[in-house]
């Protein structure tokens, strides 16, 4: 797979090595996330929404059963179907457009747990704002950037010779192309270190106690 900003260089290309040949793919299946030419964060994050509708289909008959209370039901999906959606977003970089979707996923299957409200005499669907309060703001955005500052402190933490913190601290310089340049995955998290207004952070990476509870801290923060 060739990986450029440039369309015209990102072209699908076969690659021969003596008598092997080896496919070009637009992007292909890794560790669990889907990677594209592009290396854009919407093919995973879309990737995963369908791994977990299948996962919410699969599970479709005890959210619906009679039998379960709401809480019950509610820890089904917790435990059952919104792993599957964040797994591995401990990496990811999201968009605005990104954290609608993944919310919209949520609120679908809130709503079905749920079921719809009576008011005035008539049904109607429960509000984004009365999800919100079911689940006390812990909605799965905010788990999946409590996952990034936990990923970050355990990158910290790590001694030099390892390659996740080499690659990690790596710089690449070249020139810069024109335009904006993406977000980085360290922009998104600083930013959310920034939102939470955490002071000297790299100190209290070493604190694993201090880290945890600002991590647990991140899974109900308003601002995120």
């Amino acid at each position: 797979m060739i990986v450029s900003p440039s369309e015209m260089r990102r072209a699908r290309q076969d690659l021969q090595i003596g008598h092997k040949k080896f496919e070009g793919v637009m992007k292909f299946c890794y560790l669990g996330n889907m990677i594209d030419n592009e290396l854009k964060m919407r093919v995973t994050v879309m990737d995963r929404i369908q791994a977990g509708n299948r996962a919410y289909y699969a599970n479709l008959k005890l959210l619906k059963s009679k039998l379960l209370l709401r809480k019950d039901k509610l820890q089904i999906y917790l435990t059952l179907i919104r792993p599957v959606v964040t797994y591995g977003a401990e990496t990811w970089t999201l968009t605005k457009e990104d954290q609608n979707t993944l919310r919209k996923f949520e609120r679908k299957i809130m709503r079905k747990i749920y079921g719809p409200m009576m008011e005035n005499g008539e049904w109607r669907i429960r509000y984004n704002e009365e999800i919100n309060q079911i689940i006390k703001g812990r909605d799965i955005v905010k788990f999946i950037k409590s996952l990034r500052l936990q990923w970050l402190g355990h990158l910290e933490r790590m001694g030099e010779n390892r390659i996740p913190l080499k690659v990690h601290k790596a710089k690449i310089y070249s020139v810069r192309r024109k335009g904006r340049p993406r977000t980085r995955w360290m922009d998104d998290v600083m930013e959310d270190i920034r939102i939470m207004k955490i002071r000297g952070w790299r100190e209290k990476i070493n604190d694993r106690g201090g880290w945890s509870r600002i991590v647990k801290e991140a899974k109900a923060h308003i601002g995120l």
